[in-house]
């Protein structure tokens, strides 16, 4: 999963890059999620709805469901607690994150006063045209990275996320450079890092127990 954020200061234009880069990855066949930051209150429900009137009612979490399904939470959860939640309900190529300024993920900017470390491009997404979403979405293929804490890359040399990222945000460093991550790991809402060796033992070891199930009593005809 390549994580890529788009960020800029308010009517910018950040939205409408958004929904072009979106587009895009989804065009060349990617499975892709995104997550809306906002400053103000965001409402997912309308009043008086069933779902509505259960939040009304003190429920810390409603989620509904009919030919789509929403969670919505009481709280504010961190960027990263999403991201590892959003890893468990599909296998998503690529999240687009608009907003969240001041995390340290790859940075798409729309105005110039937000460049820090972790800027990759800055665009004009007023003017920016096809081709130049193109350009955006090669750069989203090469730069965007997982979760920072997932990342290990021994054999390269570094050994911590933040560094590692880095390097793939300069171009020095590809995902596929990296080692495997068999297993995720994530405590009190806090996402662990694993490297390859502690990832695959976790793997091996939640593999053994589960083999010994009688999994076909369960309708589970193959272990992805």
């Amino acid at each position: 999963m390549k994580i890529v954020s788009i960020v800029g200061k308010k009517n910018t234009g950040k939205t409408s890059l958004t929904v072009k880069v979106i587009e895009e990855l989804t065009r060349r066949g990617y499975n892709v999620a995104s997550v809306k930051h906002s400053h103000h209150s965001i409402e997912m429900d309308k009043e008086n709805t069933d779902t509505w009137k259960h939040k009304q009612a003190g429920a810390n979490l409603v989620v509904g469901v009919g030919s789509t399904t929403f969670f919505n939470a009481r709280q504010e959860m961190d960027l990263n607690r999403i991201l590892f939640l959003i890893k468990h309900f599909d296998e998503y190529d690529f999240v687009i994150i608009e907003g969240y300024k001041s995390y340290n993920y790859p940075k798409i900017i729309t105005s110039p006063d937000v460049r820090d470390e972790y800027t990759i491009k800055e665009v004009d997404s007023f003017t920016i045209d096809d081709d130049g979403v193109k350009e955006l979405a090669d750069l989203i293929e090469e730069r965007g990275h997982d979760i920072v804490d997932t990342l290990f890359a021994n054999n390269c040399g570094f050994n911590n996320g933040e560094a590692i990222a880095a390097e793939i945000r300069k171009g020095n460093l590809s995902v596929g450079d990296l080692d495997e991550t068999l297993s995720y790991l994530s405590i009190d809402g806090h996402v662990v890092g694993l490297n390859h060796f502690v990832s695959d033992y976790l793997k091996q070891s939640v593999m053994g127990v589960i083999n010994t199930l009688n999994l076909k009593d369960y309708d589970v005809e193959d272990i992805g």
